[in-house]
């Protein structure tokens, strides 16, 4: 499809069905990257005002905690923010009806998430947040010469995209120039296909799990192919911690620029690295802390975990959200000259790869996925063995009947091997592993 008829005709069309705004609040974020440190702090302050103000009048949840604080919403600004508690998952998961405002323009969108944490999350966004996070990640596309429309390869694989993939979805994604190849499905028919995709598709960008576009690759050298894409102009990447040894493989692969993203289905489009390989803030959207074990604010170049508020959610706010994630605040301005907050690394959880009865490699959110959406479930763990069989340790919410526990067995089958045994034991605690860290998918070496 034509790039310049998707996104003049198209994406706004698209956009206008949805009741989405991200056509403007991106023309909106194209000149703020210009403005000076002080003049986006000022906007930072004023919608986290705003947002405040709208959490306390609209959402119980909030207004209990602001008003136990003594906190005017209506005066606080970024450093205020130390006077609210932290939002954890379980405050979520115990008080989700409090927290929400079902009365928002375009009404509350479910969303399930478990990331690599093994604790499956509900929670909503409004049409405003989505539209905050889309337009984030367009100007990011910019910085590195990709607009609107050009053509887009993912190596991806959240059960909302790959649900979808039906004949409505696949002529939507032709209309606007994608192609959504699953991560979840790495067996060497399944990579060959993908390389054959890209080959066909000619994708000016390409969009994947780090670990995932690094085994395609090393396939594709162990084959004696190559990713044959000659329009190609940039890599991004996102999902997991972009390790040096991953990065290595696609850099060697790809003679185009890399650069990788930090976000979450829950926090939103936080961070992204410029041509210069700074990860820049999306201050216009987002309050970023990054606290120490004290709930201090670390150092710069000091390891913290980064919390989140994010400034377009107002049908479930997020305020003070921990992540869970650990990342570095950078010292210095980045030399590309965008007025950004700037974090040096991302080092947060890398989900495992599992092997598959076919001889490939899933990614670790294809169980994760199947373990989230299924009733009862608190907490979970996956181990494989060598054998390839998986050892299941499950936390549930109150008693799993036998014929769930056999429909979880079954869907893990589905998503590596029907010949595999998986072993479901149900406990009454997953306790951490020796280096204190939760792994909540474990996979055996990979090859």
């Amino acid at each position: 499809m034509n790039p310049t008829l998707v996104k003049h005709v198209l994406l706004p069309v698209h956009e206008g069905i949805l009741g989405r705004g991200t056509l403007g609040y991106l023309r909106r974020l194209e000149e703020s990257q210009h403005w000076s440190r002080r003049r986006l702090a000022r906007l930072q302050a004023a919608k986290l005002r705003r947002l405040l103000t709208h959490a306390h009048r609209n959402c119980p949840f909030y207004r209990e905690r602001m008003d136990a604080a003594g906190f005017d919403p209506t005066h606080a600004g970024p450093a205020g923010l130390k006077r609210l508690p932290l939002l954890t998952k379980a405050d979520i998961r115990a008080h989700i009806a409090d927290m929400c405002d079902r009365s928002v323009p375009g009404g509350l969108h479910p969303f399930n998430t478990g990331g690599s944490t093994g604790e499956p999350l509900q929670f909503f966004t409004c049409r405003g947040r989505q539209a905050s996070d889309q337009a984030a990640r367009a100007r990011s596309r910019r910085w590195f010469g990709i607009d609107l429309g050009q053509r887009e390869f993912y190596l991806w694989g959240s059960p909302v995209e790959l649900s979808l993939q039906d004949r409505a979805r696949g002529l939507r994604d032709r209309l606007t120039n994608h192609r959504l190849v699953s991560a979840f499905n790495m067996t060497p028919a399944a990579m060959q296909a993908a390389l054959d995709e890209v080959r066909r598709f000619d994708p000016v960008h390409i969009f994947a799990y780090p670990s995932s576009l690094a085994r395609l690759l090393c396939f594709a050298r162990e084959c004696g192919r190559r990713i044959e894409a000659p329009s190609l102009r940039a890599v991004f990447v996102s999902g997991e911690v972009f390790t040096r040894a991953d990065r290595a493989v696609i850099e060697e692969a790809f003679a185009v620029p890399v650069a990788d993203g930090y976000g979450s289905r829950e926090g939103g489009f936080v961070a992204h690295q410029c041509p210069m390989g700074s990860y820049h803030v999306t201050v216009e959207s987002h309050v970023v802390e990054l606290l120490d074990d004290k709930g201090d604010d670390v150092h710069p170049g000091a390891l913290g975990e980064i919390v989140l508020t994010h400034l377009d959610a107002f049908g479930m706010p997020f305020i003070r959200y921990r992540t869970g994630d650990m990342a570095r605040r950078g010292a210095e301005h980045c030399p590309c000259g965008r007025p950004h907050d700037v974090i040096t690394s991302i080092e947060g959880r890398r989900t495992d790869m599992l092997r598959t009865t076919s001889g490939g490699l899933a990614h670790g959110l294809s169980v994760i996925y199947v373990l989230r959406d299924a009733p009862g479930i608190a907490e979970f763990k996956v181990t494989q063995a060598p054998s390839l069989d998986l050892d299941v340790q499950i936390v549930p919410r109150g008693k799993l009947s036998p014929p769930q526990i056999e429909g979880i067995a079954r869907g893990l089958r589905r998503q590596l091997g029907e010949s595999l045994e998986v072993r479901i034991r149900v406990v009454d605690r997953i306790p951490p592993d020796p280096s204190g860290k939760h792994r909540h998918v474990v996979g055996p070496p990979v090859p």
